[in-house]
Protein backbone atom coordinates (compact mmCIF):
# COMPACT_ATOMS: atom_id res chain seq x y z
CA UNK A 1 0.00 0.00 0.00
CA UNK A 2 2.90 2.37 0.65
CA UNK A 3 4.34 1.71 -2.40
CA UNK A 4 1.78 2.65 -4.32
CA UNK A 5 1.02 5.68 -2.03
CA UNK A 6 5.29 6.58 -3.15
CA UNK A 7 4.37 5.61 -6.81
CA UNK A 8 0.85 8.19 -6.81
CA UNK A 9 3.11 10.67 -5.61
CA UNK A 10 5.38 10.20 -8.11
CA UNK A 11 2.99 10.32 -11.11
CA UNK A 12 0.93 13.18 -9.62
CA UNK A 13 4.40 15.68 -9.85
CA UNK A 14 5.49 14.16 -13.15
CA UNK A 15 2.25 14.41 -14.66
CA UNK A 16 2.15 17.49 -17.58
CA UNK A 17 0.57 20.30 -16.43
CA UNK A 18 -2.26 21.76 -18.72
CA UNK A 19 -1.24 23.85 -22.23
CA UNK A 20 -4.53 24.39 -23.08
CA UNK A 21 -6.77 27.11 -21.72
CA UNK A 22 -9.94 26.50 -19.77
CA UNK A 23 -13.22 27.55 -21.64
CA UNK A 24 -15.55 29.50 -18.97
CA UNK A 25 -19.18 27.66 -18.61
CA UNK A 26 -21.56 29.69 -19.49
CA UNK A 27 -23.73 30.76 -16.54
CA UNK A 28 -27.38 28.94 -16.53
CA UNK A 29 -30.22 31.00 -18.58
CA UNK A 30 -32.03 32.41 -15.49
CA UNK A 31 -34.81 33.68 -17.97
CA UNK A 32 -37.95 32.00 -18.14
CA UNK A 33 -38.53 30.86 -21.69
CA UNK A 34 -41.88 31.38 -22.87
CA UNK A 35 -44.05 29.21 -25.78
CA UNK A 36 -44.59 31.39 -28.55
CA UNK A 37 -48.05 32.17 -29.46
CA UNK A 38 -49.03 33.98 -32.73
CA UNK A 39 -50.57 37.68 -32.25
CA UNK A 40 -53.76 38.74 -33.57
CA UNK A 41 -53.72 38.61 -36.81
CA UNK A 42 -56.48 42.08 -36.59
CA UNK A 43 -54.31 43.84 -33.82
CA UNK A 44 -50.75 43.07 -35.37
CA UNK A 45 -51.78 44.22 -38.91
CA UNK A 46 -53.19 47.59 -37.75
CA UNK A 47 -49.56 48.59 -36.67
CA UNK A 48 -48.55 49.07 -39.68
CA UNK A 49 -48.81 52.55 -41.39
CA UNK A 50 -48.30 51.00 -45.16
CA UNK A 51 -45.20 52.16 -47.71
CA UNK A 52 -47.17 55.69 -48.19
CA UNK A 53 -47.10 57.20 -45.20
CA UNK A 54 -43.38 57.13 -45.47
CA UNK A 55 -43.12 58.93 -48.92
CA UNK A 56 -43.92 62.57 -47.46
CA UNK A 57 -41.45 62.74 -44.98
CA UNK A 58 -38.72 60.01 -46.38
CA UNK A 59 -39.36 61.49 -50.57
CA UNK A 60 -35.96 59.85 -51.61
CA UNK A 61 -35.65 56.99 -49.79
CA UNK A 62 -38.97 56.25 -50.69
CA UNK A 63 -38.13 56.96 -54.47
CA UNK A 64 -35.25 54.71 -54.62
CA UNK A 65 -37.25 52.14 -52.59
CA UNK A 66 -40.42 51.94 -55.37
CA UNK A 67 -38.29 51.33 -58.55
CA UNK A 68 -36.16 48.38 -56.43
CA UNK A 69 -36.67 44.76 -55.93
CA UNK A 70 -38.10 44.94 -53.23
CA UNK A 71 -40.62 47.23 -54.22
CA UNK A 72 -41.52 45.14 -57.07
CA UNK A 73 -41.25 41.93 -55.22
CA UNK A 74 -44.79 41.03 -56.08
CA UNK A 75 -47.40 43.96 -57.96
CA UNK A 76 -50.90 43.17 -59.65
CA UNK A 77 -50.27 43.31 -63.37
CA UNK A 78 -49.26 46.81 -65.01
CA UNK A 79 -49.00 47.74 -68.65
CA UNK A 80 -46.17 49.67 -68.22
CA UNK A 81 -43.97 46.59 -67.01
CA UNK A 82 -45.74 43.34 -68.67
CA UNK A 83 -47.53 44.35 -71.71
CA UNK A 84 -44.62 43.55 -73.57
CA UNK A 85 -45.37 39.97 -72.58
CA UNK A 86 -48.72 39.72 -73.74
CA UNK A 87 -49.39 42.20 -76.74
CA UNK A 88 -49.33 41.08 -79.32
CA UNK A 89 -49.90 37.32 -78.23
CA UNK A 90 -47.41 34.81 -77.89
CA UNK A 91 -46.61 31.71 -77.60
CA UNK A 92 -43.39 29.28 -76.94
CA UNK A 93 -43.07 25.54 -76.83
CA UNK A 94 -41.29 23.48 -74.30
CA UNK A 95 -41.36 19.99 -73.97
CA UNK A 96 -44.05 18.33 -75.31
CA UNK A 97 -46.20 21.45 -74.06
CA UNK A 98 -46.70 24.86 -75.64
CA UNK A 99 -48.13 27.92 -73.82
CA UNK A 100 -49.32 31.18 -74.75
CA UNK A 101 -49.99 34.61 -73.32
CA UNK A 102 -52.31 37.55 -74.00
CA UNK A 103 -54.37 40.36 -73.45
CA UNK A 104 -58.10 40.08 -73.70
CA UNK A 105 -60.75 42.65 -72.99
CA UNK A 106 -58.59 44.35 -70.23
CA UNK A 107 -57.16 40.99 -68.61
CA UNK A 108 -53.58 39.63 -68.71
CA UNK A 109 -54.04 35.55 -69.82
CA UNK A 110 -51.67 32.31 -69.88
CA UNK A 111 -53.21 29.76 -71.91
CA UNK A 112 -51.00 26.41 -70.21
CA UNK A 113 -51.71 22.71 -69.16
CA UNK A 114 -52.54 22.75 -66.00
CA UNK A 115 -55.23 21.25 -63.25
CA UNK A 116 -56.64 18.07 -64.06
CA UNK A 117 -54.65 17.83 -66.76
CA UNK A 118 -56.94 20.47 -69.07
CA UNK A 119 -55.56 22.68 -71.17
CA UNK A 120 -57.37 26.05 -69.85
CA UNK A 121 -57.23 29.61 -69.62
CA UNK A 122 -55.58 31.22 -66.56
CA UNK A 123 -55.90 35.11 -65.99
CA UNK A 124 -53.14 36.85 -64.27
CA UNK A 125 -53.84 37.82 -60.63
CA UNK A 126 -50.35 39.07 -59.57
CA UNK A 127 -46.66 38.73 -60.88
CA UNK A 128 -43.83 38.37 -58.60
CA UNK A 129 -39.83 39.67 -59.17
CA UNK A 130 -38.71 41.61 -61.31
CA UNK A 131 -35.14 41.37 -63.25
CA UNK A 132 -34.12 39.00 -64.87
CA UNK A 133 -37.28 37.18 -64.69
CA UNK A 134 -41.10 37.34 -63.67
CA UNK A 135 -43.43 34.45 -62.69
CA UNK A 136 -47.41 34.88 -62.99
CA UNK A 137 -49.64 33.66 -60.40
CA UNK A 138 -53.10 32.58 -60.95
CA UNK A 139 -55.76 31.11 -59.36
CA UNK A 140 -55.53 27.32 -58.02
CA UNK A 141 -58.14 25.41 -56.03
CA UNK A 142 -59.06 26.03 -51.94
CA UNK A 143 -57.78 29.65 -52.05
CA UNK A 144 -53.95 29.24 -53.13
CA UNK A 145 -52.38 31.09 -55.84
CA UNK A 146 -49.89 28.89 -57.95
CA UNK A 147 -46.81 29.99 -59.92
CA UNK A 148 -46.81 29.33 -63.41
CA UNK A 149 -43.27 27.51 -65.19
CA UNK A 150 -44.27 30.15 -67.76
CA UNK A 151 -41.53 32.57 -67.08
CA UNK A 152 -40.87 36.53 -68.89
CA UNK A 153 -37.32 37.56 -69.59
CA UNK A 154 -37.67 41.94 -69.42
CA UNK A 155 -34.98 42.40 -70.93
CA UNK A 156 -34.78 39.60 -73.94
CA UNK A 157 -38.77 39.87 -74.15
CA UNK A 158 -38.99 36.55 -74.62
CA UNK A 159 -40.78 33.64 -72.58
CA UNK A 160 -39.16 30.24 -71.17
CA UNK A 161 -39.69 27.77 -68.89
CA UNK A 162 -38.51 27.91 -65.34
CA UNK A 163 -37.27 24.41 -65.31
CA UNK A 164 -35.72 24.37 -68.32
CA UNK A 165 -36.26 21.35 -70.43
CA UNK A 166 -37.83 19.51 -67.50
CA UNK A 167 -41.69 19.13 -68.87
CA UNK A 168 -42.74 18.88 -66.23
CA UNK A 169 -46.52 17.01 -65.98
CA UNK A 170 -49.49 17.88 -64.15
CA UNK A 171 -49.56 15.68 -60.96
CA UNK A 172 -45.88 16.39 -59.95
CA UNK A 173 -45.02 17.92 -57.14
CA UNK A 174 -42.55 20.28 -58.51
CA UNK A 175 -45.51 20.87 -61.79
CA UNK A 176 -46.85 24.54 -61.44
CA UNK A 177 -50.28 22.97 -60.52
CA UNK A 178 -48.86 21.03 -57.64
CA UNK A 179 -47.88 21.37 -53.74
CA UNK A 180 -44.63 22.63 -54.90
CA UNK A 181 -45.76 25.73 -56.71
CA UNK A 182 -48.37 26.80 -53.97
CA UNK A 183 -47.60 30.96 -53.28
CA UNK A 184 -48.97 30.41 -49.95
CA UNK A 185 -46.40 28.42 -48.95
CA UNK A 186 -43.25 28.80 -50.58
CA UNK A 187 -43.30 32.36 -52.15
CA UNK A 188 -45.71 34.52 -50.64
CA UNK A 189 -43.57 34.80 -46.97
CA UNK A 190 -41.10 36.70 -48.83
CA UNK A 191 -42.37 39.04 -51.53
CA UNK A 192 -44.90 40.35 -49.12
CA UNK A 193 -45.32 42.52 -45.26
CA UNK A 194 -45.91 40.39 -42.31
CA UNK A 195 -47.48 36.91 -44.21
CA UNK A 196 -50.21 34.80 -42.40
CA UNK A 197 -50.59 31.75 -44.36
CA UNK A 198 -53.84 31.03 -41.94
CA UNK A 199 -53.93 27.06 -43.35
CA UNK A 200 -56.21 25.28 -42.29
CA UNK A 201 -55.03 21.31 -41.84
CA UNK A 202 -58.40 19.71 -42.25
CA UNK A 203 -60.51 21.49 -45.16
CA UNK A 204 -56.94 21.95 -47.58
CA UNK A 205 -57.21 25.49 -47.78
CA UNK A 206 -55.75 28.75 -47.43
CA UNK A 207 -57.28 32.24 -46.00
CA UNK A 208 -53.75 33.94 -46.65
CA UNK A 209 -53.34 37.24 -45.26
CA UNK A 210 -50.70 39.93 -45.41
CA UNK A 211 -50.05 43.85 -43.75
CA UNK A 212 -49.55 44.92 -47.37
CA UNK A 213 -48.23 43.62 -50.39
CA UNK A 214 -44.70 43.65 -51.84
CA UNK A 215 -41.45 43.74 -49.55
CA UNK A 216 -42.71 47.23 -48.25
CA UNK A 217 -41.06 49.70 -46.08
CA UNK A 218 -42.30 48.29 -43.05
CA UNK A 219 -40.79 44.26 -44.32
CA UNK A 220 -37.54 45.97 -43.18
CA UNK A 221 -38.53 48.75 -40.35
CA UNK A 222 -41.30 47.00 -38.39
CA UNK A 223 -44.57 48.10 -38.47
CA UNK A 224 -44.31 52.25 -38.19
CA UNK A 225 -48.00 53.69 -37.18
CA UNK A 226 -47.36 54.31 -33.93
CA UNK A 227 -44.31 56.19 -35.80
CA UNK A 228 -46.22 57.62 -38.11
CA UNK A 229 -49.01 58.89 -35.90
CA UNK A 230 -46.54 60.47 -33.44
CA UNK A 231 -44.92 62.38 -36.22
CA UNK A 232 -48.12 63.79 -37.73
CA UNK A 233 -49.07 65.07 -33.81
CA UNK A 234 -45.95 66.79 -33.00
CA UNK A 235 -45.29 68.11 -36.31
CA UNK A 236 -41.69 70.79 -35.74
CA UNK A 237 -41.39 69.60 -32.50
CA UNK A 238 -37.90 68.63 -30.79
CA UNK A 239 -39.13 65.79 -28.45
CA UNK A 240 -37.49 62.64 -29.42
CA UNK A 241 -39.83 60.13 -31.58
CA UNK A 242 -40.25 57.89 -28.59
CA UNK A 243 -41.63 55.04 -30.72
CA UNK A 244 -38.09 54.89 -32.68
CA UNK A 245 -35.62 51.61 -31.60
CA UNK A 246 -32.08 51.74 -32.87
CA UNK A 247 -30.88 48.50 -33.73
CA UNK A 248 -27.72 46.54 -33.63
CA UNK A 249 -26.03 45.62 -36.64
CA UNK A 250 -26.96 41.89 -35.98
CA UNK A 251 -30.08 42.93 -35.69
CA UNK A 252 -30.09 44.81 -39.52
CA UNK A 253 -28.86 41.63 -40.41
CA UNK A 254 -31.10 39.58 -38.95
CA UNK A 255 -33.75 41.26 -40.66
CA UNK A 256 -32.54 40.41 -44.03
CA UNK A 257 -31.60 36.59 -43.34
CA UNK A 258 -35.55 35.53 -43.13
CA UNK A 259 -35.91 35.85 -46.64
CA UNK A 260 -31.88 35.79 -48.28
CA UNK A 261 -31.91 32.47 -46.68
CA UNK A 262 -32.33 28.97 -47.15
CA UNK A 263 -34.35 27.94 -44.00
CA UNK A 264 -37.19 26.23 -42.38
CA UNK A 265 -39.75 28.62 -40.23
CA UNK A 266 -40.73 27.73 -36.56
CA UNK A 267 -42.94 30.24 -36.02
CA UNK A 268 -44.04 31.71 -39.46
CA UNK A 269 -44.37 35.35 -37.81
CA UNK A 270 -41.13 37.18 -38.00
CA UNK A 271 -40.84 40.78 -37.09
CA UNK A 272 -38.19 43.35 -37.91
CA UNK A 273 -35.96 43.58 -34.85
CA UNK A 274 -36.66 40.15 -33.58
CA UNK A 275 -33.63 37.81 -33.71
CA UNK A 276 -33.52 35.42 -36.91
CA UNK A 277 -32.22 31.82 -34.49
CA UNK A 278 -35.90 32.55 -32.88
CA UNK A 279 -38.15 32.10 -35.63
CA UNK A 280 -36.02 30.06 -38.28
CA UNK A 281 -33.60 27.22 -38.82
CA UNK A 282 -30.90 27.57 -40.87
CA UNK A 283 -29.64 25.39 -43.73
CA UNK A 284 -25.67 24.95 -43.45
CA UNK A 285 -23.19 22.86 -45.25
CA UNK A 286 -23.21 18.78 -44.45
CA UNK A 287 -22.57 15.93 -45.50
CA UNK A 288 -25.60 16.10 -48.24
CA UNK A 289 -24.90 18.19 -51.98
CA UNK A 290 -27.24 21.04 -51.00
CA UNK A 291 -23.91 23.04 -50.97
CA UNK A 292 -20.46 22.02 -51.84
CA UNK A 293 -18.15 20.84 -49.93
CA UNK A 294 -16.31 24.20 -49.01
CA UNK A 295 -19.62 25.93 -48.26
CA UNK A 296 -19.83 27.41 -51.89
CA UNK A 297 -23.67 27.33 -52.58
CA UNK A 298 -24.68 24.75 -54.96
CA UNK A 299 -28.55 24.38 -54.79
CA UNK A 300 -31.19 27.10 -54.10
CA UNK A 301 -29.38 28.18 -50.89
CA UNK A 302 -29.62 32.03 -51.00
CA UNK A 303 -27.08 34.48 -49.20
CA UNK A 304 -27.23 34.20 -45.62
CA UNK A 305 -25.21 30.78 -44.61
CA UNK A 306 -22.47 31.23 -46.76
CA UNK A 307 -22.10 35.09 -45.70
CA UNK A 308 -22.44 33.81 -42.09
CA UNK A 309 -19.32 30.99 -42.48
CA UNK A 310 -17.34 34.11 -44.32
CA UNK A 311 -14.26 35.85 -43.11
CA UNK A 312 -15.85 39.07 -44.17
CA UNK A 313 -19.01 38.50 -41.79
CA UNK A 314 -16.37 37.59 -38.81
CA UNK A 315 -14.15 40.76 -39.47
CA UNK A 316 -17.84 42.27 -38.71
CA UNK A 317 -18.86 42.87 -42.22
CA UNK A 318 -22.42 43.73 -42.65
CA UNK A 319 -24.87 43.63 -45.42
CA UNK A 320 -25.39 48.07 -45.20
CA UNK A 321 -21.73 47.90 -45.58
CA UNK A 322 -21.76 47.08 -49.33
CA UNK A 323 -25.83 47.87 -50.01
CA UNK A 324 -28.00 50.28 -50.01
CA UNK A 325 -30.65 49.68 -47.80
CA UNK A 326 -33.58 51.27 -50.35
CA UNK A 327 -32.44 50.59 -53.26
CA UNK A 328 -30.46 47.51 -52.56
CA UNK A 329 -28.04 48.09 -54.93
CA UNK A 330 -24.30 48.06 -54.38
CA UNK A 331 -23.28 51.62 -52.99
CA UNK A 332 -20.49 51.76 -55.23
CA UNK A 333 -19.67 50.20 -58.75
CA UNK A 334 -16.80 47.68 -59.46
CA UNK A 335 -13.55 47.18 -57.60
CA UNK A 336 -14.79 50.66 -55.27
CA UNK A 337 -16.62 49.01 -53.67
CA UNK A 338 -14.04 46.24 -52.16
CA UNK A 339 -11.42 48.63 -52.31
CA UNK A 340 -12.92 51.08 -49.65
CA UNK A 341 -11.99 48.86 -46.77
CA UNK A 342 -9.38 46.78 -48.60
CA UNK A 343 -6.88 50.05 -49.11
CA UNK A 344 -4.90 51.71 -46.58
CA UNK A 345 -6.72 53.33 -43.70
CA UNK A 346 -9.88 51.39 -45.09
CA UNK A 347 -11.92 48.64 -42.55
CA UNK A 348 -9.94 47.65 -39.68
CA UNK A 349 -7.61 44.85 -40.15
CA UNK A 350 -8.64 44.76 -43.52
CA UNK A 351 -5.46 43.44 -46.11
CA UNK A 352 -4.53 45.99 -48.46
CA UNK A 353 -4.85 45.18 -51.89
CA UNK A 354 -3.06 46.29 -54.89
CA UNK A 355 -5.65 44.82 -57.49
CA UNK A 356 -3.53 44.11 -60.47
CA UNK A 357 -0.85 42.82 -58.75
CA UNK A 358 -3.47 40.55 -56.79
CA UNK A 359 -5.25 38.80 -59.55
CA UNK A 360 -2.36 39.03 -61.91
CA UNK A 361 -5.16 39.90 -64.39
CA UNK A 362 -5.11 43.10 -66.71
CA UNK A 363 -6.54 45.99 -65.58
CA UNK A 364 -9.53 46.16 -67.53
CA UNK A 365 -9.91 42.66 -68.02
CA UNK A 366 -13.30 41.20 -65.95
CA UNK A 367 -10.39 38.42 -64.40
CA UNK A 368 -9.53 41.59 -62.58
CA UNK A 369 -13.04 41.94 -60.53
CA UNK A 370 -12.49 40.99 -57.46
CA UNK A 371 -16.25 39.78 -57.40
CA UNK A 372 -15.35 37.45 -60.71
CA UNK A 373 -12.59 35.59 -58.22
CA UNK A 374 -14.13 35.50 -54.74
CA UNK A 375 -18.02 36.02 -55.57
CA UNK A 376 -18.48 33.30 -58.29
CA UNK A 377 -21.88 32.78 -59.82
CA UNK A 378 -24.16 30.39 -60.45
CA UNK A 379 -27.33 30.73 -62.17
CA UNK A 380 -30.56 29.32 -60.52
CA UNK A 381 -34.10 29.28 -62.82
CA UNK A 382 -32.53 29.37 -65.93
CA UNK A 383 -31.49 33.17 -66.01
CA UNK A 384 -30.91 34.03 -62.70
CA UNK A 385 -27.25 34.38 -62.30
CA UNK A 386 -26.10 34.91 -58.38
CA UNK A 387 -23.21 35.63 -56.13
CA UNK A 388 -21.99 33.41 -53.90
CA UNK A 389 -21.18 35.40 -50.48
CA UNK A 390 -18.71 33.40 -48.97
CA UNK A 391 -15.99 35.27 -50.47
CA UNK A 392 -13.70 32.35 -50.97
CA UNK A 393 -10.68 31.72 -52.52
CA UNK A 394 -9.81 29.57 -55.81
CA UNK A 395 -8.34 26.38 -54.71
CA UNK A 396 -7.58 23.88 -58.10
CA UNK A 397 -6.72 21.54 -55.20
CA UNK A 398 -10.40 21.41 -54.16
CA UNK A 399 -11.87 21.57 -57.36
CA UNK A 400 -9.56 18.09 -58.18
CA UNK A 401 -10.07 16.45 -54.99
CA UNK A 402 -13.54 17.16 -54.52
CA UNK A 403 -14.79 18.37 -57.71
CA UNK A 404 -15.72 22.02 -56.62
CA UNK A 405 -15.97 24.61 -58.48
CA UNK A 406 -13.40 27.31 -58.56
CA UNK A 407 -13.44 31.17 -61.01
CA UNK A 408 -9.96 30.44 -62.49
Amino acid sequence: GLLVGVIGLIAWALWPAPSYTAVPVAAPISKKVEAFVMPDEKAAFAQYAGSKSCQECHAAEFEKWQSSHHGLAERAPRDDLDLAGFQPAQSFTHGSQTTEAAKKDGRYEITALGFDHKREVYPVERVIGHDPLRQFLVAGPRGALHAMEACFDPKLREWFNVYGNEDRQPGEWGHWTGRGMIWNQMCASCHNTRVRKNYDLESDTYQTRMAEMTVSCESCHGPMKPHDDWQRQHRGSSEKDPTLVEWSRDQHIDNCAGCHARRGEITGDFVPGDSFWDHYLLTITDGSDIYHADGQIRDENYEFASFLSSRMYHAGVRCMDCHDMHSMKTILPGNQLCMRCHTAGGFPNAPVILPEMHSFHQPTSTGNECINCHMPQTTYMQRHPRHDHGFTIPDPLLTQQFNIPNAC
